[in-house]
């Protein structure tokens, strides 16, 4: 194992260096993604559509649909034996029998389901760039390093071609390339870390943190897990954004049965009590509403159409899902083996070449350029492993997301 492959890759946010800084919090992917499911903002709004779909729902659940209708009159009556007082009273209350209840509980139900899976969705979505951002702040963070550290190399080789250039070895020549050579690190040192507080910046505002918290990043980009193609292909058939669709579908398939319903008569009860002429009448009847020119029928021709197009969707929708996990699957797996060949074939070379290099130059084996193009060639070996390493991870999230197990 190589020590840099081991290095905990630290990215520290802007602000540590301030002297009222907090003490920083280390926060690994798995932390990262538990705030994201309870605290980020993006997360918190999308809940509140499951408590507006539950307040539908507690609607619908009432046993009545129709308040009862209470009516009261009364009025002087003038006949031959004299005045009296009339008085008229009811009570009236309409009956749904021909299933709508059930039909709006359906809906609303279904509605609930709608809103939980695309809450769940919104989720999937924000923890795949939660953990690509966070990939990208170790990514940074290892990049930072290595860019530092050639940094301190080029500073070293500023030295060696002083004291060579001293002892009358070298032309001025070497001398100012190898400042030049350090200054382009340096330089480039700050580029990467510049690079490094951008990316921490998107993680924070994607998981709501506070611009006074302090907090590290740590981790590694080694993790790069094997995958079975079948379990994926079976995870897609729960992903959030197909099972809101097929939610969708049950609240068109509701509407139409509450359209079916409207064909029916309505039926109401009576309840009343009048008095007239000094005679008590009680009274009882009932209402029916002939469905003869509203009888549900827009209702039902836009749900059906509106079912079709849903079953449409959601059929297209698994196909494509299906098609996506494969296509991820294929890229994780090219990028896992980008990231081998690099390891397994290059990386070992490395230090050794470097060392080699060095002592070449001070011994005046090879020339001042060459030095410098060996070392350029091992820093942009490391810096293309990283970038590959975070490719790997980039593709792992993705497989992960479209295939829904991330979550």
């Amino acid at each position: 194992m190589f020590p840099f492959r081991k290095l905990v890759l630290t990215a520290v946010f802007l602000g540590l260096s301030s002297p009222c800084a907090r003490s920083a919090e280390l926060l690994s992917l798995p932390r990262a993604l538990e705030i994201a499911r309870e605290h980020a903002p993006a997360v918190l709004a999308a809940r509140e559509r499951i408590a507006e779909a539950r307040g539908r729902l507690a609607g619908t659940s009432v046993l009545l649909h129709q308040n009862p209708v209470v009516e009261a009159a009364a009025g002087p009556s003038f006949s031959r034996q004299g005045r009296s007082t009339d008085v008229d009273f009811d009570v009236r209350q309409g009956l749904e029998l021909a299933g709508q209840r059930g039909a709006r509980m359906a809906g609303a139900q279904a509605g609930v389901a709608r809103a939980t899976a695309g809450v769940d969705d919104d989720t999937r979505r924000l923890l795949h760039d939660v953990a690509i951002a966070f990939s990208r702040g170790l990514a940074a963070g290892e990049q930072s390093r290595l860019r530092g550290r050639a940094a301190d190399v080029a500073a070293e080789l500023v030295r060696i071609a002083e004291r060579r250039y001293q002892n009358g070895e070298v032309a001025i020549l070497d001398v100012n390339a190898a400042r030049i050579a350090a200054a382009r690190a340096r330089a480039e040192a700050r580029d990467a870390e510049a690079e490094q507080a951008r990316v921490l910046g998107d993680l924070r505002v994607l998981l709501g943190v506070d611009a006074d918290d302090a907090v590290e990043l740590t981790g590694s980009l080694d993790d790069r897990p094997r995958y079975r193609l079948d379990s994926l292909l079976d995870a897609t058939t729960n992903r959030p954004d197909l099972r809101a669709l097929a939610a969708e579908l049950g609240e068109a398939d509701a509407d139409r049965r509450l359209g079916e319903a409207s064909r029916w008569p309505e039926v109401g009860v009576r309840l009343g009590y009048k008095r007239e002429e000094e005679a008590n009448v009680p009274l009882a009847g009932f209402s029916v509403t002939l469905p003869v020119f509203v009888d549900g029928r827009e209702q039902r021709a836009t749900a059906s159409a509106r079912a079709r197009r849903l079953r449409v969707e959601l059929e297209s929708g698994r196909r494509a899902a299906a098609t996506e996990v494969r296509a991820a699957f294929d890229a994780y797996q090219r990028e896992v083996s980008a990231v081998d060949e690099l390891e397994h074939d290059a990386l070992p070379l490395l230090d050794e070449t470097d060392r080699l290099a060095t002592r070449s130059y001070e011994l005046g084996q090879t020339s001042l350029p060459d030095l410098l193009a060996v070392r350029r060639e091992v820093l942009e070996t490391r810096l293309a492993y990283t970038a590959r390493q975070l490719d790997a991870a980039r593709a792992r999230f993705e497989l992960e997301a479209r295939a829904g197990v991330l979550k």
